[in-house]
């Protein structure tokens, strides 16, 4: 049973005594943030906030908007993928679940790298994963020749997922102030979910949407978003097999199209990161910044004894490691049930809006935790709840106990994805406070480990033949709801922040905190 003492702390009971020789051995201190001035504090620690910072998370944000992009390429245009190449549907979900088999490998060796090595020694061989993944994609169109290489190109893609994923805490830990940390995380989280939208609405404008109704009679192209409207009309007066083989070599020809303009991206984006992306500022912008954290591997294996720590990664995996891979595969989700109507273009506009909806959901809530620090869990429960509530409308309309309408059908799974994936920017800050002195590198690799590990067994599940796809929508739904009594759970410390407050642990009850005294700033 819980002490008393325990009791008081609802949300965050870590090392008490670790984090008060942290806090007694480190420098009161704030940082200002409106200069590039050095500012001295007690002791001998330095403190500076660069204004290159803002560089530093804009291309570390297109590294991961990138990744993010070249993962979900086969989703939203898998209609097309599969008659242009033969595919399946499992093919179509194998191509997604590199990402996680990937990670699954490679997971903890990067993180690894994050902390030894630092940011650029992490970022850029992990956007070079990206952009010769990319390559492989281009070689060719020749069926078995491209089936081969697009695997290989999504597997070394998947290989700068650990980075990509778990690196942007690490980052605003290194480059931002304490009272910038939630929104840096949030600005460059949401950025990043920006390129897993971005193919719900390029792939279907450049690549046509299958084969067109040979049934009906028309004088007219049937509408279309995509670039190649015009070809439907010319090829519906072509005979049927002519119309297949013209209409392959169709599709494969815009495919290929939108692998150049991907592998183009990808290198301009490799390039600029080679050019100048800095490992760590010379001056640390916080005092927590300046203490040294544990070594990674000792750290890794130190986290199995922060119990709340692992149950954030539990609910962290469970949660968003099937959310994210159920909305890589909405295509193929929504064309099961052609009562609803919905084609690959609009299957794909109602994932760019949930995306959408989560990069704003990401800026605005994390900016408004950055004002509120302390009450994280909250936020995420209450997001968890409302999430849980849309996906499961969204269900009952599949089963058809509610009816079938392009309104309810965009707004609960734009409203579900949008509240899930708004409360990651607040998880991995709360891992990294859960976790600390453990560096942010080896918690937020942990946390994304979990994650993969939940969307492989999630895309594995296409596998087993004839599975169908209504197990996906109760699994979403399941996903969220088993983690609710795990959010209640959480209890701890906000030990990283204490640090950069300089706050007595005696001080700390109910998650709230004497303010600091006035602090003594000397410029240089």
């Amino acid at each position: 049973m819980d002490s008393k003492d325990e009791l008081k702390q609802p949300l965050l009971s870590g090392e008490t005594e670790s984090i008060e020789n942290l806090t007694n051995n480190s420098n009161t201190g704030v940082v200002i943030n409106s200069s590039d001035e050095i500012i001295k504090v007690k002791g001998e620690t330095a403190l500076k906030v660069y204004k290159r910072r803002w560089y530093v998370l804009l291309m570390f944000s297109l590294y991961c908007f990138t990744q993010n992009a070249v993962w979900n390429t086969w989703g939203p245009i898998s209609s097309s993928s599969k008659e242009a190449f033969s595919w399946s549907d499992a093919t179509i979900a194998w191509l997604n679940n590199w990402g996680p088999v990937a990670y699954v490998v490679c997971g903890l060796f990067f993180p690894w790298l994050l902390q030894v090595k630092g940011l650029r020694w992490a970022v850029v061989p992990s956007m070079f994963c990206v952009f010769i993944g990319t390559v492989c994609r281009v070689i060719t169109s020749d069926e078995n020749s491209a089936t081969i290489l697009i695997h290989i190109g999504q597997f070394l893609n998947g290989i700068a997922g650990p980075v990509g994923m778990g690196g942007m805490p690490t980052l605003s830990a290194i480059w931002f102030p304490a009272n910038e940390r939630i929104t840096a995380t949030a600005i460059g989280t949401s950025i990043s979910v920006l390129g897993s939208a971005l193919p719900f609405v390029l792939g279907p404008f450049l690549v046509s949407d299958g084969p067109p109704n040979l049934n009906v009679t028309t004088t007219a192209a049937p509408v279309s978003t995509s670039v190649s409207s015009a070809s439907h009309l010319i090829l519906s007066t072509m005979e049927p097999g002519n119309v297949t083989a013209a209409r392959i070599q169709r599709e494969r020809d815009e495919i290929m199209k939108y692998m150049y303009y991907s592998c183009g991206f990808a290198g301009l984006i490799f390039l600029i990161i080679l050019i100048y992306f800095p490992a760590k500022p010379p001056h640390p912008p916080c005092l927590s910044a300046s203490v040294e954290r544990e070594k990674y591997w000792s750290g890794l294996w130190s986290l199995r004894s922060k119990k709340y720590f692992v149950l954030l990664a539990v609910i962290y995996g469970v949660s968003l490691g099937v959310i994210n891979c159920w909305a890589s595969v909405l295509n193929v989700n929504l064309s099961s049930f052609s009562f609803t109507h919905v084609d690959e273009d609009q299957a794909g506009w109602i994932g760019f809006y949930a995306i959408l909806g989560s990069f704003a959901g990401s800026l605005l809530i994390g900016r408004f935790a950055s004002l509120f620090a302390r009450q994280m869990k909250l936020f995420i429960l209450i997001m968890f709840l409302l999430s849980a509530g849309c996906f499961t409308v969204f269900a009952l309309v599949l089963v058809q106990v509610i009816p079938s309408s392009y309104v309810i059908l965009y707004i609960s799974v734009i409203g579900g994805n949008t509240l899930v994936n708004s409360a990651v920017p607040l998880i991995y800050e709360l891992g990294c406070e859960l976790a600390y002195p453990t560096s942010e590198g080896a918690a937020n690799g942990f946390l994304t480990y979990l994650n993969n590990v939940g969307g492989l067994i999630f895309l594995a599940v296409f596998l087993i033949p004839n599975v169908g796809t209504m197990w996906m929508n109760w699994t979403a739904i399941g996903s969220i709801v088993v983690c609710l009594p795990m959010i209640l759970a959480l209890k701890g410390r906000f030990n990283r922040l204490e640090v950069d407050e300089s706050v007595s642990v005696q001080k700390y009850v109910e998650q709230a905190v004497d303010s600091p005294p006035p602090y003594c700033i000397q410029s240089s």
